[in-house]
Formats: structure tokens, C-alpha cells, sequence
């Protein structure tokens, strides 16, 4: 029955409600509300062979959300970053998107297969299923952007296109250099191109670019024995 109402609801009274009301939403509707939600924006589906034959005949990647009903972080994704249009565009655009809310029994699997440990979790797997990549937490959309493209990049890199990765990474350095995965995304391609050309010149270059650039990074000490 509350369900029922739940779908009479305008959506954009549902992202307030979400937000401001998490207590007061039984927790037996909150997948279906985040469903709702999200469907406002995306075909985002909680059925993962679909999504696995989906990824499959469309040659997509698989994105995968765990969310929780006391999750912050997870309402602040699907009311603020989610439905941002570069961001749904994105994933329309290159993934298969499906969302798994932790407290249904419905879900244990999937958790197990991934190591499900906290929310929000983005899980970026293979049409087999295959985890390519991750990350936990909130993330506004120009940060959660940069992970979606880096993610494209490592993908590309498993499978050995080292000019697609190179182009991934690139891609995230200069339209999202404030992100956590800025500098990481400057250090693989270096690596990126070596792989390709066996050429050392491109490691010795991006680290002296991460070293300008990111000083304080990780990715930039790493690099530092490049070029000695």
C-alpha cells in the first residue's frame, strides 16, 4: 500500500523526502524509492544477469552501486550527483548501471561476490562480471566524473589499448585535476605509453609532470625513481 503512494509522489518531492525524511521512509520502500529515483534519470536495474547480458550485447561496462536506506552518503549520491546531467550522460553513455540496496536478502550474493564492506560503494566490472575497478563514498559529480573516466582507463589498460587508456587518463588530468584520482590518472599514463613503446622517456616525463604538478601526491613520489 505504501508503495502505492510512494509512486503518486513527484519525483523531485521524493529527492526532499529522501534527504530531509530518511527516518520517517519504512525501510521496505526505500529500494523502490531509490529505484524510482533513479529511473527518473537512468535505466538502472537490480537484476545482475540482465545487466551482465545487457553489458554484454551492448559492449558496455557494468557499473555497480551498494547503497544502504542509512546512508547518507548513498541519498546524497542519488539526490545530488547521480542525477547531474554530465553525469547521467556518462553512464548512459558507456555503462550498464545497477544498484543493489545492502539490506536485501536479495543482494547477499552479489555483496559476497564483490566484498561488499561499506556504502556507498561504485564497483566497474567486465560484461563478465570481472571487477576492473572501485571506490567508496560520497563524491560530488566532477570528482564521481573522474572516477567513471578512469575507470574507462584502467579498463582499457587490462585489455592492452594502451592509446585509449593513454586518452582516459589524459582525459581526467585536465577536466577533472582537482580529484582525488587526478594524480594516479597522470602516473598510468606514463605507463600507459611505455607498455606501448617500451619507450623509458615516458615515464621519465610523466614524472617529472606529477612532480610539477601533484608534489605532495603519492603518485608523484612513486614516480620520483623514474628518470635516475
Amino acid at each position: 500500500m505504501v508503495t502505492r503512494i510512494w509512486g503518486m509522489v513527484p519525483f523531485r518531492v521524493l529527492l526532499i523526502l529522501c534527504i530531509i525524511l530518511p527516518t520517517f521512509i519504512p525501510a521496505q520502500d526505500y529500494s523502490f524509492l531509490v529505484m524510482l529515483m533513479m529511473q527518473e534519470q537512468l535505466r538502472w536495474s537490480n537484476d545482475f544477469k540482465k545487466a551482465m547480458d545487457d553489458a554484454k550485447r551492448t559492449r558496455k561496462l557494468m557499473l555497480i552501486f551498494f547503497h544502504s536506506n542509512q546512508c547518507s552518503g548513498c541519498k546524497a549520491m542519488i539526490a545530488k550527483t547521480l542525477p547531474d546531467p554530465k553525469v547521467s550522460k556518462f553512464i548512459d553513455k558507456m555503462f550498464v548501471p545497477t544498484a543493489f540496496e545492502v539490506s536485501d536478502p536479495r543482494s547477499q550474493d552479489i555483496m559476497k561476490r564483490y566484498g561488499f564492506e561499506w556504502t556507498p560503494t561504485f564497483v566497474v566490472a567486465d560484461d563478465s562480471g570481472n571487477e576492473i575497478y572501485r571506490w567508496v563514498g560520497y563524491l560530488p559529480p566532477g570528482d564521481f566524473c573522474g572516477e567513471l573516466i578512469f575507470a574507462e582507463g584502467r579498463a582499457a589498460f587490462k585489455n592492452k589499448d594502451w592509446d585509449r587508456a593513454d586518452k582516459c587518463y589524459n582525459v581526467v588530468v585536465e577536466k577533472y585535476p582537482d580529484s582525488e584520482v587526478a594524480p594516479e590518472a597522470m602516473y598510468y599514463a606514463g605507463v600507459a605509453m611505455y607498455e606501448k613503446t617500451h619507450d623509458a622517456s615516458y615515464l621519465e616525463e610523466a614524472g617529472k609532470k606529477l612532480k610539477a604538478r601533484f608534489p605532495d601526491s603519492s603518485w608523484a613520489k612513486k614516480a620520483s625513481i623514474w628518470g635516475e
